[in-house]
């Protein structure tokens, strides 16, 4: 049997305890709530957040510093080069192995791969977080055009070239005319 005693402690004890919580509960209630609807609103995202990558294809020299500095090899790269041009095949990036650390940012010499502020890679297909980071397959358009030009300048080199040994060979022909009539005609007296 509980004394008259312990009765009125335990009942001091259930409205001390009370009391405590509901003045924490109080000091919050007056306050604007934290909540955020999320897909409709966003929390401001800090500068050196490490979310996801994306890429600055132009600049890029397909150098495969970022990769080789991947540690778990979620890097993927393949270009074709053209002299100094690039035609982009693919790029990936598997986020089902990427652990976010930002090491493939910072031996790239370009400085065209950067950890982006977009976190969200909520998908029902695990195929869907192996991401392609080219804006572009193949080759820019200013790619193009440099590469054109480059084998426009090639291509004229060239024909200078083949203009010059035929323009030598000429001469050199010419020259050799009149030594072998001299030669025929100092025979006959």
């Amino acid at each position: 049997m509980v004394s008259t005693k312990e009765y009125f402690q335990n009942v001091w004890d259930a409205l001390k305890t009370t009391a405590i919580g509901m003045r924490i509960t109080g000091k919050y209630l007056m306050q604007k709530p934290i909540t955020v609807q999320y897909p409709d609103e966003r929390l401001p995202i800090p500068d050196r957040y490490r979310g996801i990558h994306y890429l600055e294809q132009e600049k890029c020299i397909n150098c495969l510093a970022c990769a080789r500095a991947c540690p778990i090899d979620c890097i993927e790269m393949d270009a074709i080069r053209h002299g100094k041009e690039l035609e982009w095949v693919a790029f990936t990036l598997d986020y089902q192995k990427c652990m976010f650390c930002e090491l493939c940012v910072y031996p790239c010499p370009k400085d065209c791969i950067h950890m982006g502020t977009e976190f969200a890679l909520v998908t029902y297909d695990r195929s869907e977080l192996n991401h392609d980071l080219l804006s572009f397959q193949g080759m820019g358009r200013g790619a193009r055009i440099r590469m054109r030009e480059a084998q426009a300048k090639k291509a004229a080199k060239e024909k200078a070239k083949a203009a010059a040994a035929a323009k030598k060979a000429d001469t050199e022909k010419d020259a050799d005319e009149p030594e072998a009539a001299g030669a025929g005609t100092g025979g006959d007296e």
